[in-house]
């Protein structure tokens, strides 16, 4: 959190209040380049993905478990969103 000296400071330096950045539109799957972009991103894209599908509960529960499953491998945290969604977005349809 910002104190309010600093948020007035950046308001008017910036001319606009400051607030949280959030895509805009439907950002993920459709991103051209989604391979170009940095993990810590996808998993944020992924993240906003899951809120306005309305399934972002069962797909934490999903990655959680994923997580524990391949703690001692190299793989990046975006993979594990990515394989959660599929599992819950195959469970649906079931």
């Amino acid at each position: 959190m910002l104190n309010q000296k600093h948020y007035h400071k950046f308001a008017n330096e910036f001319a606009t209040g400051v607030g949280v950045a959030e895509w805009e539109g439907n950002f993920y799957p459709y991103y051209t380049n989604i391979r170009k972009m940095p993990d810590e991103y996808k998993v944020i894209a992924l993240t906003n993905f899951i809120i306005r599908e309305e399934i972002y509960q069962q797909v934490i529960k999903e990655v959680l478990r994923l997580e524990s499953k391949y703690r001692n491998k190299r793989i990046n945290k975006s993979t594990i969103y990515e394989k959660a969604i599929s599992i819950i977005k195959e469970n649906e349809l079931v």
